[in-house]
């Protein structure tokens, strides 16, 4: 993070976090160090002369502190945003009404004692699940994370108010997000056809063409942990103060991104399961299904 970038966080911070025995320029950096590296508590402690107490007090004011601006950091793109962000995605990729793309992350923690097996993933680890949406420069749109990992992308994305979002026509009618093979085709989000084997040419070339657009959020996790190291293995044996700490670095993130210069065209490693999806699930209404299918074979049209 850029000094200027520092001075701009602190003065958003500054009214939310109290300053009585820790300055908040050490409160702030030492949550920055933090989540940047794998340093242990009392490492980091022992770095900015904290006790070990004193520091997992401030990093967590910090959580609390970032928790209330994050409405002003992540938050859903209004009507002429969106337009921007499809003009984006058309420039880059080619494709069509792109107003954001959609995955999950995986974000490995020790695991509890209690109800352990809730929090084993697919890929046979403990932890919690980060559902983020993401524009063309990989900034994040929409956030939610808490949910145990053995739980599927498609059931997150039902319980999550981006749904009634999404429902309620907050996306324009020829605008939608795109998402992997776990989630349910509708008509605000696109996915691709199932590979049985006999794809038609139309349908190769669309998968092919969305993949290579949703590649973004991909790349948007990855930059967020290589900023975030500590996402890599989040070593906190109190679950519930997790997606605190997820959202944290997320907003940081988005923060970084809006003040800063990077080259999000850059090179940083990806998720690696883009191509790893989910089994679909069969559980959208059948109305909603035929006009999707409809828009999809429209979008396929247009791509060939």
């Amino acid at each position: 993070m850029e000094k200027a970038t520092f001075e701009t966080l602190l003065q958003l911070l500054q009214p939310h976090l109290p300053t009585r025995t820790v300055s908040l320029e050490k409160k702030v950096l030492s949550h920055l160090w933090f989540l940047g590296n794998k340093e242990s508590f009392r490492s980091v402690a022992d770095r900015f002369n904290l006790s070990k107490g004193t520091l997992h007090a401030t990093f967590f004011e910090v959580c609390e502190a970032l928790k209330l601006v994050r409405p002003q950091i992540i938050y859903w793109p209004n009507r002429n945003e969106q337009a921007r962000i499809v003009e984006g995605f058309l420039n880059r990729t080619g494709f069509p009404g792109v107003v954001g793309c959609i995955d999950g992350s995986y974000i490995p923690i020790p695991g509890p004692s209690e109800h352990r097996a809730d929090y084993i993933c697919r890929k046979g680890f403990p932890c919690i699940q980060l559902q983020a949406v993401c524009d063309h420069h990989l900034r994040f749109m929409d956030i939610l994370t808490g949910w145990p990992g053995s739980v599927h992308d498609a059931r997150v994305f039902r319980n999550s108010p981006l749904k009634q979002v999404l429902e309620n026509g907050r996306v324009e009618e020829e605008f939608h997000l795109l998402g992997d093979s776990a989630y349910s085709l509708t008509t605000y989000m696109m996915v691709p056809f199932r590979d049985n084997g006999h794809l038609s040419e139309e349908e190769a070339n669309f998968n092919g063409r969305h993949l290579s657009t949703r590649v973004v959020i991909e790349r948007a996790f990855g930059l967020l942990k290589a900023k975030f190291k500590r996402l890599f293995y989040l070593d906190m044996q109190l679950v519930d103060k997790v997606p605190l700490v997820i959202s944290s670095a997320c907003c940081l993130h988005n923060f970084i991104l809006v003040n800063e210069k990077i080259d999000v065209e850059g090179e940083f490693q990806n998720e690696g399961n883009v191509d790893d999806p989910l089994p679909i699930p069969e559980d959208a209404p059948q109305a909603v299904n035929n006009a999707a299918q409809l828009k999809r074979r429209r979008l396929a049209n247009l791509l060939a």
